[in-house]
């Protein structure tokens, strides 16, 4: 059944003082920018949300590993899209 991502919470955010973007949608997920950091584009249109096929496909795309940079210093796997807390709703 096709889903979207939306954002729940971005504990890294909040602990930077910046504003969770809680509410938004996923439109996609670059987790090789800024070096292996990432960077998402986030939308409140529902229109620009990035569609999954099913609840798997999406689980997959936010666990993705960076390929610049795929472990962290801790030795764990770099997954940027992680830094969020997402909710996957079926539309």
């Amino acid at each position: 059944m096709p889903c979207v991502m939306i954002v729940v919470d971005s504990p890294s955010t909040r602990a930077r003082g910046a504003e969770v973007p809680a509410g938004q949608y996923v439109a996609s997920i670059d987790v090789d920018a800024h070096d292996g950091r990432g960077e998402a584009d986030l939308t409140r249109d529902p229109d620009r949300a990035m569609l999954f096929d099913d609840v798997g496909a999406a689980m997959s795309y936010w666990r993705r590993r960076s390929t610049v940079c795929p472990t962290r210093p801790d030795g764990k796997p770099n997954r940027p899209g992680t830094a969020f807390t997402v909710e996957i709703i079926t539309v």
